[in-house]
C-alpha cells in the first residue's frame, strides 16, 4: 500500500480508537457517578451513539485494511501474529457483550468493555513498537 494511504488509513484507526476508548471512559465514570441515584446509566450516552456508531464502523474498517496491507505486504513475527490475532477475537468477544447487553436491564456493575477495550488499545500499542 502507498505510505500516504498507510498514514491515512492509520490516522483514521487511531482517531477513531480514541473516540471508541474515550466513549467509554466517559461511560464507565457517568455509570459511578449515577450509581446511587434512580438514573438510568444509559441516558446520558444516548447523544453520542451516533458519534460512537461511526467511530465503531470506521474503525473497524481501517482495522480490516491495516491488517490485510500487514499481512500481505509486511513480513509479521509469529509473535506479531499472536498478537493481532488476540487483539482480533478481544474485539468479537466486546462486540458480543455489546450485543447481549443491549436490551438487558442496566443496573451499576462494571462494565467488562471498557476494561476488555483497554486492553485491545495495549495490544494495538505493543503491535505498533515491535
Amino acid at each position: 500500500m502507498n505510505e500516504i494511504a498507510y498514514i491515512f488509513f492509520a490516522w483514521i484507526h487511531s482517531v477513531s480508537a480514541g473516540i471508541w476508548l474515550g466513549g467509554s471512559l466517559l461511560y464507565l465514570i457517568k455509570s459511578i457517578k449515577y450509581s446511587d441515584k434512580n438514573i438510568n446509566a444509559l441516558d446520558f450516552i444516548s447523544d453520542y451513539n451516533s458519534v460512537l456508531l461511526v467511530s465503531s464502523i470506521l474503525l473497524f474498517l481501517s482495522g480490516v485494511i491495516i491488517a490485510f496491507d500487514r499481512l500481505t505486504y509486511g513480513n509479521y513475527s509469529n509473535t506479531q501474529m499472536t498478537l493481532l490475532l488476540t487483539k482480533v477475537l478481544l474485539t468479537f468477544l466486546l462486540l458480543y457483550l455489546t450485543w447481549v447487553s443491549r436490551n438487558s436491564i442496566k443496573e451499576f456493575k462494571v462494565n467488562p468493555s471498557f476494561f476488555i477495550s483497554i486492553i485491545i488499545y495495549l495490544i494495538a500499542t505493543i503491535l505498533s513498537f515491535i
